[in-house]
């Protein structure tokens, strides 16, 4: 998988973006969001940096 496809990009971004969200304000809801999209990342790209 190419790092440089699209729906990778966007699903990092949006872990960027959560990461920073829960880091701002840790609760249930941030925490749950961030591991939603670690989990996507996961299942979509398993041997990428970021699903680890």
């Amino acid at each position: 998988m190419n790092e440089n496809h699209p729906v990778f990009m966007s699903l990092s971004a949006q872990l960027r973006a959560m990461r920073s969200a829960y880091a701002e304000q840790p609760n249930e809801v941030t925490r749950y969001q961030v591991v939603r999209i670690e989990t996507l990342i996961r299942q979509w790209a398993p041997e990428s940096a970021i699903a680890s």
